[in-house]
């Protein structure tokens, strides 16, 4: 059942397991999940902006982190407008219709309403949420096991509580990660100009469900539908690079990027002003770390990608539930605290390379189009030595798996001739942290010069019991049914990927041409 926001309130000196600065996507995940563990927990939501709430898109793949946080069902009866996919206008080339890979299809979302409604889920799993509470003080734990303590305002009286954890979940603001854990971007600054349209007779797009995206000389701008006949309209300009109307307004200034663009300019034709514009910080940023004794930075708080990955909401919801998987360790099996922290860092870091890594790529292929320092300065995000981008944030087995030398390992593995597979000299073995269910635990991970960071299971398999015994059969349904009776069952197919990605990326080796 729901706690009394007001009862928690009022009892200020009553530790509790974790207080959660912020009621976003991050912090609503985290809070939910560890009160479903059995946790005590406490949500400082803060006040509501007077300003619009922006509106975003969500890919398909967040059906995924719903699922996770068992609010699949609630987000889907929601009313948020469906999508299929997108169309984009980049660097100068036609506008073109971009499906979702599979069926799948994902969400257009009003913000504030997306956040009322994982706050509301995050309340009926157990945690006190406070959507009036604005923290105004933290005061971190000394050291490991000691307790913290929150400040906050709360329906005009002030009062503060004792966490063992203290999880800040606030976004730009930031208020634990400006305590010296927050750095600087990467030089681009970024200003949203944001505003809302009707347009009764329809939008002129071949799937009016789509994100429409497109670059011009010195911007890029977005829209998304949110239901009706409303779509919110976005350009994202640089207050030092953009050629923008300055000291007219932001009305005016907004106006005259709309008036840059192709596409956006010949859909808003003839369309009805919702809302007057308004502008918002939407620069990238980083942490030096993201995690300290019983503190954590979830979501935006450690880092805030570029918009154009358009992967925000997914990284956050990933974040808040590994933020609770750390926490749960650290709370029920103090020992694989170190542990649980070292994952937490090593998969926001890492979530935060990729995605910027993606945008660098989209903006380094505008760059070669528009000839503006804007792109320029932005190009440099790519990584060169990048060789696999993942738009969906797929598992690192599952992105290991689309590597193209794959399926030529796989066709000889299903063939005639004898095996003769041994393990590569290079390859070693380390115990890492690793999520299992709702906890982190050492797992014994596979180390190559292909798989630097590390490697145990693919679809299924744990790769470590396969390498036990894969210089002992050159028969694949001899060496299958030897692995099968080690553990486990795992279906021949996903055997047989496993087995295909080790021999392609030279962790195994073959005697045989193949």
């Amino acid at each position: 059942m729901p706690q009394d926001g007001s009862r928690i309130a009022a009892s200020p000196n009553a530790p509790v397991d974790a207080v959660v600065i912020g009621g976003g996507p991050s912090g609503s995940a985290v809070a939910r999940l560890l009160a479903l563990w059995g946790h005590n927990v406490v949500v400082l939501a803060g006040g509501r902006s007077r300003r619009p709430g922006l509106a975003e898109s969500l890919p398909p793949s967040c059906r995924k982190p719903f699922t996770l946080l068992g609010v699949l069902d609630a987000v889907e009866s929601a009313g948020f407008v469906e999508t299929r996919g997108n169309t984009s206008s980049w660097g100068g080339g036609p506008l073109r219709n971009i499906p979702f890979e599979g069926c799948g299809s994902g969400y257009q979302v009003r913000r504030r309403h997306l956040d009322d409604l994982l706050l509301g889920c995050a309340e009926s799993a157990g945690a006190a949420v406070l959507r009036e509470a604005v923290a105004t003080d933290v005061e971190l734990p000394s050291g490991l096991g000691q307790l913290g303590s929150v400040r906050w305002r709360f329906r005009g009286q002030e009062a503060s509580v004792n966490a063992r954890w203290i999880l800040d979940a606030s976004g730009r603001a930031g208020v634990v990660a400006r305590m010296g854990f927050r750095k600087a971007g990467s030089g681009a600054s970024t200003l949203a100009l944001v505003g809302t349209f009707a347009q009764p007779k329809g939008w002129a797009l071949e799937d009016e469900s789509h994100t429409l995206v497109e670059s011009y000389e010195d911007g890029w701008a977005w829209s998304v539908p949110t239901g009706g006949d409303s779509r919110y309209v976005a350009a994202m300009v640089d207050p030092r690079l953009s050629s923008l109307s300055r000291g007219a307004g932001i009305e005016r200034m907004y106006l005259a990027e709309l008036a840059k663009t192709t596409h956006l300019r010949r859909i808003l034709k003839g369309a009805r002003r919702i809302d007057p514009a308004w502008a918002c910080c939407a620069s990238p940023y980083g942490a030096h770390q993201h995690s300290a004794d019983g503190v954590l930075l979830l979501g935006d708080a450690g880092s805030f990608l570029d918009p154009l990955s358009s992967f925000g909401v997914k990284k956050a919801l990933a974040s808040g539930w590994l933020g609770a998987v750390a926490v749960h360790t650290a709370l029920t099996k103090p020992k694989m605290t170190g542990a649980a922290r070292s994952l937490f860092e090593e998969r926001e870091r890492e979530a935060h390379m990729r995605y910027q890594d993606l945008a660098g790529h989209y903006y380094s292929e505008a760059a070669g189009f528009h000839d503006h320092p804007y792109w320029r300065v932005r190009s440099p995000l790519a990584d060169p030595r990048s060789s696999s981008l993942d738009e969906d944030g797929a598992a690192d087995s599952e992105r290991l798996l689309r590597d193209p030398r794959v399926p030529a390992a796989f066709n000889f593995l299903r063939g005639d001739t004898p095996l003769r597979l041994r393990a590569a000299e290079s390859v070693r073995r380390e115990w890492r942290p690793t999520v299992q269910g709702r906890e982190v635990v050492l797992e014994e991970h596979l180390i190559a010069p292909s798989l630097p960071g590390g490697i145990h299971t693919i679809r299924g398999v744990r790769l470590p019991r396969l390498m036990d015994i894969v210089d002992q059969h050159e028969q694949v349904p001899d060496l299958y049914e030897a692995f099968a009776q080690t553990g486990p069952q795992v279906q021949l197919p996903d055997f047989l990927c496993a087995l295909s990605a080790l021999l392609a990326t030279g962790v195994v080796e073959s005697g045989a041409t193949h």
